[in-house]
């Protein structure tokens, strides 16, 4: 985390210096792990080859993706929470914090109930899916679900992107200390 605050004048950091420089470093770190992130989802995705059996292999292949799936959108709600960046934090504007928890309950399922769908945020996914618009993440158009599972399209990248818009949109309203409640135009979304 120094190098990002030597970077930074204390000055230009505006209000909320400490959680900003948090938020800082957490956008850092973020940005340090994509390519990480991106062999993880990509290179296994080759790497299966049974070439007198295509049927085994399409199957341990799309396991295995999924698997690589899982373990990326893990891997990056690890990062936001060892960053002290979670569903609740204060400086998430409220659409953006539907969607994050959607997310959180792709990751929850994933992880803790294979074969069906996890409780935890389950409430909040099920509106965010209904809801009108897109989303910004990708989740609605990479996702198809019923009331007893989800199946995902490649997301580890798309969720990437959504969490380190989620942490720079932090970043600016905590250190102007802006309401996060005041919904702001994004480009190129409903």
């Amino acid at each position: 985390m120094s190098d990002v605050i030597s970077r930074h004048n204390e000055d230009a950091l505006g209000h909320n210096k400490d959680k900003t420089k948090t938020l800082l470093a957490l956008s850092e770190r973020l940005c340090d792990e994509r390519d990480m992130i991106g062999w993880l989802c990509t290179v296994h995705r080759h790497s299966v080859n049974y070439p007198n059996k295509p049927e085994t292999r399409r199957k341990v292949q799309d396991q295995l993706s999924k698997a690589s799936n899982l373990i990326a959108l893990t891997y990056i709600f690890a990062l936001l929470e060892e960053g002290d960046f979670t569903v609740d934090d204060k400086w998430i504007r409220p659409s953006d914090r539907l969607e994050l928890k959607a997310w959180k309950h792709v990751r929850n399922t994933g992880a803790h109930a294979p074969g069906s769908r996890a409780t935890g945020q389950r409430d909040s996914f099920d509106e965010f899916m209904k809801a009108d618009g897109k989303g910004i993440s990708g989740l609605k158009q990479n996702c198809q679900f019923t009331q007893d599972s989800i199946t995902l399209g490649d997301i580890s990248g798309s969720f990437l992107s959504f969490a380190i818009y989620l942490v720079n949109t932090a970043i600016g309203l905590c250190s102007n200390d802006a309401d996060p409640n005041c919904e702001l135009p994004i480009a190129g979304t409903d």
